[in-house]
């Protein structure tokens, strides 16, 4: 222990708490993900897809699982309901006639909107003790540790 008080850890163990509480906040984050779904009646990927339209803008489909890490195959088969519902819709690419954009419609709008605050009100649940400035230094560390990992994977590539 040093004299502040702080206790000294091999960065080797830090690294594997680390590596385990992004695991179990991922895990969490999926079934906070999966009972928000369930409670707006929209299927997790559905939702997903939802985000990532309204977050990209006017993707195409090759974007939006890139985006999702998913093949393009599996976001057609999420949009397609979605269109049909009236949430989304496509439009021609003026820059390539080939391929299509896709958009939120009103409809999907007030769904995401529905699915942000039903996610909002479950998190003010359990940060409710929490200083705000205390809920923002967590939006800016892991805001960095996203950055960081999506840093590392363009190197990879």
């Amino acid at each position: 222990m040093l004299a502040s008080g702080t206790v000294t850890r091999d960065p080797a163990d830090a690294l594997e708490g680390l590596i385990d509480a992004l695991a179990d906040l991922t895990r969490r984050h999926r079934n906070l993900t999966v009972r928000v779904a369930r409670e707006s009646g929209l299927p997790a990927a559905q939702v997903a897809v939802l985000a990532s339209v309204a977050r990209l803008g006017e993707p195409r489909i090759a974007e939006l699982a890139e985006d999702l890490h998913v093949d393009p195959s599996v976001i057609s088969r999420h949009v397609s309901p979605l269109e049909q519902d009236g949430r989304v819709e496509r439009r021609q690419d003026p820059a390539d006639a080939r391929a299509a954009l896709i958009r939120l419609t009103p409809r999907g709008e007030e769904a995401l909107a529905t699915v942000r605050d039903l996610r909002r009100r479950h998190l003010e649940a359990v940060l409710a003790d929490w200083p705000d400035d205390d809920v923002a230094g967590l939006t800016d560390v892991l805001g960095t540790v996203v950055r960081l990992l999506d840093a590392a994977q363009e190197v990879g590539r």
